[in-house]
């Protein structure tokens, strides 16, 4: 035990603590400090108090208190109270406290429990105000709970003046390297009970009618994988009306807030204006040389029609047999083989069975030239529920499936003096394809469900040159990687039926299909860009193209800026542009904005603007947004080291 009066400095790891007077006892770590200070290098918290008394290792008890996470005597906030009790790696909790910037206190709480911890910690995220035309007033306090090492739920309380209390709910857990899941659920009672339909600010939602009061968003993703080799994915989006999605849509709990299925599983929700919510469930089992899939699929419309027609293939079976070499012949054979079940509320359902037993013969055509020729056939059986479609309740229908394509291979490798890259090869792939696809009974009866009815029949030829430009890396240690910089591909196709086709008065023939093109240019990850554009040689003119640019630029401190462009036209009648842009300016301050933009209508369906500040215990940003007639503004705060 050790006495001291004329100022005590003790550290304990990288954690430091001085004081003007006190006891400490060096065997079990414990003891009293007066006037004491507390700085925790882990989590740059500074505490000061009348008396810090330590328990064992980790465990302090302050008396009227001082907490910050900024350097320096003055910092930019502070939290004060009576009585802090602080575990390291476990909580704090808070009593009498008041938080204050500068030292002007501007709110007060009984009682608080934060997360004092580097890994994920339960505890009380930030809250989020703002004001929306068309909800009133907002605010949103999260609940983060960290439930074990591999999971954790977050529940979210929004209240909206004009639209009462929305309550949230994310759930997220990974069970392996190759299984995990997402869920989240959304419900509000709404105090609109129905909607007005002479209010033109509804009408731009949707024209369709709501009289539901309760309001519901659920959808999720799940990554499984099960014994024997079986692997699972679960999709599920489930919406309670066709308005919710544009209400509701950038808060935390909206549309484009989270989370990011894209990025976390590469199955994205479907689009916010799109007139499906999809929900599936696929088992599938992957051999080397074959795959066995089995679905099941539901697209809801949330409109919510009397007489939906809409087909749900509720129940599917599939086996690929991938291309097969047996024993010495020289060509391959492949199978594919098609089984679902389609539900319709309203219409025509039942049994649809599809076989595609296919060869494929390649060769080559002398030294350079490769000649690949390929040959199917498939037979779709229906067997209908009832007969309205036809005098039967089975049908029946072929269809015969043949191509051939001759191509070669050209490449060159140029040497490259650059810090990285060391040499670059440029592979042109030209090919020359006709491809043949015929219906049997192409008019014995109208399309049903199966893509062989999508796809009509075809009797054409392309030719298609292919460019690549592959990168041999070398770093400092010389470790050798390869990288694709770019790809180059075009394609033109002729119509060899609509060349003779028989014409009517003043009509010309059309055989020469709109060449396409593709371009990708990725030269490291931090810039890259598609483009695909198709010309039609009879217009004279662009009847598709669409564009989309990244670049972020690497700042001091582990900034980034970031620029996205995204432009598409169709003839069609879709003409957009959008953009999304995040700037740091100086001594802390960055700038964004996003732009939708219906360029056909000049209308801008979505515009937001914020601006950030960041020091470095704590951050702001003030937002303002307008989507379709609605606007918003949202003010949110982060204290930095605090409710990271």
């Amino acid at each position: 035990m050790a006495l001291a009066s004329d100022g005590i400095l003790l550290k304990t790891g990288e954690d430091t603590l001085t004081g003007e007077s006190g006891t400490f006892n060096y065997l079990d770590k414990t003891g009293v400090i007066n006037d004491a200070s507390l700085f925790i290098e882990e989590f740059n918290f500074y505490f000061s108090g009348d008396r810090i008394e330590k328990f064992g290792d980790d465990s302090y008890l302050i008396k009227d208190f001082k907490l910050t996470t900024c350097d320096g005597d003055k910092p930019d906030w502070s939290i004060t109270g009576s009585e802090i009790n602080l575990t390291v790696e476990g909580y704090g909790r808070l009593r009498n406290a008041a938080f204050r910037v500068k030292d002007i206190p501007v709110a007060y709480v009984p009682y608080l429990l934060f997360p004092a911890k580097t890994k994920r910690a339960s505890g009380i995220l930030l809250p989020q105000a703002g004001y929306s035309s068309r909800n009133g007033l907002e605010f949103e306090a999260p609940i983060f709970w960290a439930i074990s090492d591999s999971a954790d739920m977050t529940f979210y309380e929004r209240y909206m003046t004009e639209r009462g209390l929305m309550q949230g709910l994310e759930l997220r857990y990974v069970t392996g390297p190759d299984s995990k899941g997402s869920f989240n659920f959304d419900i509000l009672s709404d105090r609109i009970d129905e909607k007005d339909m002479n209010d033109p600010d509804q009408l731009e939602l949707s024209p369709y009618q709501r009289t539901n009061k309760g309001r519901y968003w659920f959808r999720g993703r799940v990554d499984q994988e099960l014994p024997v080799g079986i692997s699972a994915r679960l999709d599920a989006d489930v919406v309670s009306d066709q308005d919710y999605l544009r209400e509701f849509k950038s808060d935390l709990t909206g549309f484009n807030t989270r989370p990011d299925y894209e990025a976390e599983f590469s199955r994205p929700l479907e689009e916010m204006t799109s007139p499906f919510r999809t929900s599936r469930l696929r088992l599938e089992r992957d051999g080397e040389n074959h795959s066995l899939q089995a679905a099941s699929s539901f697209y809801q419309r949330p409109e919510g029609f009397i007489n939906d027609t809409t087909p749900e293939p509720l129940a599917g079976l599939y086996y690929n047999l991938l291309p097969q070499f047996i024993h010495d012949l020289p060509f391959a054979l492949s199978f594919q083989t098609d089984y679902d079940y389609i539900w319709r509320d309203f219409g025509v359902k039942g049994h649809s069975l599809s076989i595609s037993p296919n060869v494929i013969y390649p060769v080559w055509a002398g030294k350079y030239m490769r000649f690949d020729t390929a040959a199917g056939y498939t037979r779709d059986m229906h067997r209908f529920d009832n007969g309205s479609v036809s005098s039967t309740d089975n049908l029946s229908r072929d269809m015969y499936y043949g191509s051939a394509t001759l191509s070669t291979l050209l490449e060159r490798v140029f040497d490259v003096d650059s810090d990285s890259i060391k040499r670059i090869k440029h592979k042109i792939v030209p090919g020359l394809t006709y491809e043949y696809r015929s219906h049997r009974d192409e008019e014995s009866f109208s399309p049903w469900f199966e893509s062989m009815d999508a796809d009509g029949s075809a009797n054409r030829v392309y030719l298609s040159i292919d460019n690549f430009l592959d990168a041999k890396n070398v770093d400092e240690k010389g470790n050798i990687t390869y990288s694709q910089l770019a790809t180059f591909s075009i394609i033109q196709g002729y119509d060899i039926d609509e060349s003779r086709r028989d014409l009517n008065l003043g009509e010309k023939e059309k055989p020469f299909e709109p060449l396409r093109a593709e371009l990708r240019i990725m030269p490291d990850s931090m810039i890259s860009m598609n483009t695909e554009t198709e010309w039609d040689h009879y217009r004279d003119d662009f009847t598709y193209a669409d564009i989309a640019i990244k670049l972020d630029i690497e700042r001091a401190n582990r900034l980034k800026d970031i620029y996205r462009l995204d432009y598409v036209y169709s003839d069609t009648g879709n003409k957009g542009l959008g953009y999304y842009v995040s700037i740091n300016l100086a001594k802390g301050f960055s700038v964004g904005s996003n732009l939708r933009r219906d360029i056909k209508e000049n209308y801008n369906v979505e515009q937001s603007y914020w601006l950030d500040y960041s020091s470095k215990c704590w951050g702001i940003r003030l937002g303002m947004q307008r989507h379709d007639e609605e606007s918003r503004v949202m003010l949110g705060f982060r204290l930095f080291g605090f409710n990271d």
